[in-house]
């Protein structure tokens, strides 16, 4: 008589069978493992087991990608799931990080020949920074912040973005079809165009705010913990091989008077944490 499996084996020997792509068929020694009944064959009773697993991902990504489901249909994106899931089957403890390598895997196996499927791997990067900033740190315990007084000199002031803060580079202009989508309006796929956009918590609720290339440029660099002169003059010498349009073109002299309104706007926003003062130590 052979000695029982030990519940542990077989629990692990459960969790690969279901996972593995033919396990609506059932691994060779599936009728070692599992009885069969009289209705069912011990595969047919395996495969129900891996057809809920299988659908239960499918729907943590169909919930974690609403807005890119409603612009490809249900089924394209369960065509799209599906082969995700096969090229990236979860690893992790928790369903949270089942869309992980989404975006990733949706730019490496786009059709070259359709290039307005770049829309969807940009669609999914911005709905995957979404809820990554949702479940992330925010401000919402942190006092208010004060701009610096006017004496306070550029060269030496360094701003801090608000904990959870992420700056997009979009090459096509996913925020706003995602602001059509949440109204509740049906929108055809915009054209290529690059978008630059803002995210970050505020009371709970994810913001997205739409930046010009040199507005992105300045907080990127304000991002990166240069001083707040040290990111308008990136600001103001942006590489002219940047294809920027005219009206994101931004000369030192305009840009100066644009400044005072943007700070004023993002910090009634909420863009800033707090003030670094430099380090008189630091040589």
């Amino acid at each position: 008589m052979s000695r029982p499996t030990p519940l542990a084996e077989l629990q692990l020997w459960m969790l690969d069978a279901i996972r593995q792509p033919g396990a609506r068929i059932g691994p060779p020694d599936v009728d070692a493992r599992i009885l069969g009944s009289r209705q069912q064959t011990a595969g047919q009773r395996l495969a129900v087991y891996a057809d809920a697993y299988f659908a239960r991902l499918l729907e943590v990504l169909a919930e974690l990608f609403p807005c890119l489901r409603h612009a490809v249909g249900d089924e394209l994106f369960a065509e799209f799931a599906a082969g995700y899931l096969e090229a990236y089957p979860p690893t992790s403890y928790t369903l949270h990080r089942l869309a992980d390598h989404f975006p990733e895997y949706l730019e490496a196996t786009r059709p070259t020949d359709f290039p307005a499927l770049a829309f969807v791997v940009e669609l999914a990067r911005l709905e995957q920074a979404i809820d990554r900033v949702f479940d992330g740190p925010g401000p919402e315990e942190l006092p208010l912040f004060e701009f610096p007084a006017e004496g306070a000199s550029a060269d030496e002031l360094r701003l801090a973005l608000v904990p959870g803060m992420e700056l997009l580079s979009l090459r096509f202009p996913a925020s706003s079809y995602f602001t059509v989508w949440k109204n509740g309006e049906a929108d055809s796929w915009p054209p290529a165009a690059p978008q630059y956009v803002a995210l970050f918590r505020r009371d709970y609720v994810v913001r997205r705010f739409e930046l010009s290339r040199v507005q992105f440029v300045l907080l990127e660099h304000i991002a990166r913990g240069a001083t707040l002169a040290e990111a308008i003059e990136a600001a103001a010498n942006i590489d002219a091989d940047a294809e920027l349009s005219p009206t994101d073109m931004a000369p030192a002299a305009e840009l100066a008077e644009e400044l005072r309104d943007w700070f004023t706007r993002w910090s009634a926003a909420g863009f800033f944490a707090s003030t670094k003062s430099p380090n008189p130590e630091a040589g």
